[in-house]
């Protein structure tokens, strides 16, 4: 079946103007209902949603503007009949003067662009109002452009002459994305702009003080808090929401969004597989994010899931998520880099040290308020905290905590991150890491023997090991020293990838621990599969019957002949090989 037979909606990626979405013929994933929590009364008057980047929240906020914007009221039934927000049939809808400021494009040089910058999104704002409501007179040409608070604050007097009475929903999106990139870049900078006569705080000051006359309500939206009380404290009445489980969904897709968003934009048909396959394959890199301990429900980054299905359709094919990762986002960890870079060094190797362990991450609370122009650097809680809002870790709902948190990293595309970060911290720098080669000339030649490798591996691991390079040896430690030997080899006809994505028919998504492409692109491509097991050398002298090491011999061979039958390797030339080790010592290898 042709797309021309099955009528597909537009692909909303990189777009979030909610008006344009119906006339444009574009999908969208309807978070309307999140609109009767916001006008709950026990819900704040002054909200603040945080949400990694990438998750839709400027499309949730121009859902909101369209909703409760008197100047869309003749467009109510067209944007949202059939929603589910309509059938409540809300008294609120229609019924506030919205101003919106975006504050994502705010420049991040110096301090005078900065200003100048910030000055004119505030600007953007009202011009946006003064469209919206051609009766509302406003002159701020002869205003200092330095000092965005007075500007607020005229508007909010000029708007007190135009009103009735108190009708002004102030609306606030990516509230602290200049200042996130101002902090990995330069921190005197971050703490001039955040002091207590910071042109930020009088900004905020001016907004709280027209909340007790003017404003009815604000919604302000962002990644983190690192900035919530640097920069707000002047509007102290914000109240951080985003951990109540009502929220939990209100950016990133559900899996039952998904069921009904994919037929919209690929055909399902034409691909040959359903929609409950596509979604089992991007679950494993997309999924995961929890941001409730009360929920019973993970989303998926949504600008991911948009691009992905951009591909999909594009090609006509399912495609390998892995491969098709939205340029967006940050796929190399420097932004993870960043932020570690902002703690001292033993509350960094202690989280490193904590992932290779695969455990999960423990603390009290969350750090709602994280002030650095009183701290230099993060706590452990903060910085735990950090990573929580910026997305590469979440909340583990499998927890049996009865108090704090359990955070766990949410995802196979984050769990990346963390091993590329490790590996640029804790290996690269480190000359006894450097000082040795792995032997790769058995890959090179095409092989099936692997002895000068494994030998070359066990020299490799026991100096590292000797050397207290890692402190903990275990499965996903030796997977990852391994990886980054291997890569440092890396060249055109040499390329090798960890925990790489595979399409295991009856099975699913899986990954293998590490896939060498010899010759890769030529009529001579040869692929080496490798699954690692690792027991300690008490493990690995058991005697009895069901002995750790027969158990490990077991489980990687039953794993890499069934990894050897996935779709990806259909037709190709695959050398799959079990390996055990036991200490630095490799005591098993075994091509399949």
């Amino acid at each position: 079946m042709s797309e021309s037979a099955v009528k597909l909606l537009n692909n909303p990626y990189g777009q979030a103007t909610f008006d344009l979405f119906r006339q444009d013929e574009q999908a969208f994933v309807d978070k309307s209902l999140m609109i009767k929590y916001l006008d709950d009364k026990g819900t704040s008057r002054y909200p603040v949603l945080l949400r990694p980047r990438r998750f839709g929240k400027s499309t949730f906020v121009r859902m909101l503007k369209c909703y409760y914007d008197i100047s869309y009221q003749d467009r109510y039934e067209e944007l949202f009949s059939g929603s589910k927000i309509y059938d409540e049939d809300l008294p609120t809808h229609n019924s506030y003067h919205v101003i919106n400021f975006d504050f994502s494009a705010v420049s991040t040089g110096n301090l005078n662009k900065l200003l100048t910058s910030f000055f004119v999104a505030v600007t953007d704002g009202i011009r946006d109002f003064k469209r919206r409501y051609k009766d509302f007179v406003f002159d701020y040409s002869d205003m200092d452009k330095t000092d965005p608070a007075t500007l607020f604050t005229e508007f909010a007097i000029a708007y007190k002459d135009y009103s009735d009475g108190q009708n002004l929903y102030v609306m606030i999106d990516e509230y602290d994305n200049f200042a996130n990139e101002i902090l990995s870049k330069d921190l005197e900078l971050f703490q001039n702009i955040t002091s207590k006569d910071g042109f930020l705080k009088t900004f905020y000051s001016a907004i709280k003080n027209q909340a007790m006359s003017t404003i009815a309500k604000t919604f302000i939206t962002g990644v983190s808090s690192v900035s919530l009380d640097s920069l707000t404290s002047g509007f102290n009445i914000a109240l951080n929401v985003t951990s109540l489980d009502c929220f939990n969904e209100y950016a990133g897709f559900t899996e039952d969004e998904l069921d009904i968003l994919i037929p919209k934009l690929v055909d399902v048909e034409q691909l040959g597989v359903t929609t409950k396959e596509i979604i089992e394959r991007m679950k494993p890199v997309y999924d995961g994010y929890c941001f409730s301990r009360r929920s019973d429900k993970t989303v998926y980054n949504s600008s991911m899931c948009l691009y992905y299905l951009t591909k999909v359709r594009q090609e006509q094919t399912l495609l390998n998520p892995e491969d098709y990762l939205d340029p967006a986002c940050d796929q190399d960890g420097y932004k993870l880099e960043q932020l570690f870079g902002l703690a001292d060094k033993e509350t960094v190797d202690t989280i490193i040290d904590r992932y290779l362990q695969g455990e999960p991450f423990y603390l009290q609370k969350l750090s709602e308020n994280i002030n650095l122009n009183q701290v230099r650097e993060y706590t452990r809680e903060q910085l735990l905290s950090m990573l929580y809002y910026l997305g590469y870790l979440t909340i583990n709902r499998n927890s049996s905590l009865d108090s704090g948190l359990s955070l766990v990293i949410p995802n196979q595309f984050m769990s990346k991150l963390f091993a590329n970060c490790t590996i640029k911290l804790r290996f690269r720098k480190d000359a006894v890491f450097s000082s040795q080669k792995l032997d790769i000339s058995e890959m090179m030649n095409l092989k099936d023997d692997l002895s000068s490798f494994t030998s070359s591996c066990t020299d490799f691991l026991s100096l590292i090991m000797s050397n207290q390079v890692l402190y903990h040896m275990n499965e996903i430690a030796l997977n990852l020293v391994l990886y980054a030997k291997l890569d440092e080899l890396s060249k055109d006809d040499f390329e090798v990838r960890l925990q790489k994505s595979l399409r295991v028919v009856g099975v699913g998504e899986k990954f293998a621990d590490l896939v060498v492409t010899v010759n890769k692109g030529t009529s001579n491509e040869c692929i080496y599969l490798i699954e690692l097991k690792y027991l300690t050398k008490t493990e690995a002298s058991d005697k009895n019957s069901e002995s750790y090491l027969k158990r490990a011999i077991k489980d990687a061979t039953d794993e890499v002949l069934n990894y050897k039958s996935a779709l990806d390797f259909k037709g190709k030339n695959v050398k799959a090989f079990a390996m055990v080790f036991a200490g630095p010592d490799c005591v098993y290898c075994q091509m399949y």
